[in-house]
């Protein structure tokens, strides 16, 4: 399994059937390619709508219809490491640093 982001309580992998692999706030999520890049479009558009009264961000997620609440910092350090791995794809290949 190829790490690509491991900050706590953030990690994600790739792993040997080209799916990545997302952790944080005791949700495991396994996504093909296409998947993940529309996960990384819903928190961007989530980020959006963050104002400065926001404390919480409730995440839906597909998946047995899964709706968390998960704090403002964990949220932006979910998308931080998101957009970090979006950034080091190019053509479904992770670019090596």
């Amino acid at each position: 399994m190829l790490q690509l982001y491991n900050e706590e309580p953030i990690a994600i992998f790739m792993n040997n059937r080209r799916r990545i692999k997302i952790d944080f706030c005791n949700v495991r999520m396994e996504l093909k390619m296409c998947q993940f890049f529309q996960f990384s479009n819903y928190l961007f558009m989530k980020s959006r709508k963050i104002n400065q009264d926001t404390d919480q961000v409730n995440l839906h997620l597909v998946q047995k219809n899964l709706s968390i609440i998960i704090s403002l910092n964990h949220f932006l350090q979910l998308l931080h490491g998101v957009q970090v791995v979006v950034s080091n794809i190019k053509g479904n290949v992770i670019i090596s640093e």
